[in-house]
């Protein structure tokens, strides 16, 4: 409960801030987001001159991108799981379909990393805790102009849980 309230205090004023839209239910709907395990919130670099996520990142109590498309996981395209000679993904592929065919491309499944921060992850209701990190982001987006002279996006972004890191 104490997480939730936190939560949503904070999505209330980030929401008013251009670039910047949190993902939780809508308010009067009776659904929480419970303990809130990664939050996050939508990224619209578009806004902001084109500042990417990873920028945004450095100035505000965040992070860029979420977890990688599961398309791309090394389990999925390098590991014979079931010992069939091939990697999973080629496993049991109809015999009508080639290997080339499924290993296209998911431009928007790969492009969420770049349209994605990771909020604070607040444990209790703060108040002026919670004001002083929505106001580290109403500066990075009222300074954002400043911040596209470095604008690169940085290292490959997001990862995977521990059970899958990609090897």
């Amino acid at each position: 409960m104490e997480i939730d309230k936190a939560l949503n205090y904070f999505c209330d004023l980030i929401d008013e801030l251009p670039g910047i839209r949190s993902h939780r239910p809508p308010k009067g709907s009776g659904s929480s987001k419970g303990g809130w395990y990664f939050p996050l919130a939508h990224y619209a670099p578009e806004q902001l001159g084109g500042l990417s996520n990873k920028r945004f990142a450095e100035g505000g109590d965040c992070r860029s991108g979420c977890n990688k498309p599961l398309h791309i996981h090394s389990v999925f395209n390098n590991l014979d799981i079931y010992n069939q000679g091939r990697p999973t993904r080629e496993g049991n592929l109809p015999e009508t379909m080639t290997v080339e065919q499924i290993q296209k491309s998911l431009a928007v499944s790969e492009t969420v990393n770049s349209r994605v921060i990771g909020l604070p992850a607040f444990k209790r209701f703060e108040k002026k805790y919670i004001e002083q990190c929505a106001d580290a982001y109403r500066k990075v987006v009222e300074n954002h102009t400043d911040l596209l002279e470095d604008n690169s996006s940085g290292a490959e972004q997001g990862g995977y849980s521990a059970s899958f890191a990609g090897r």
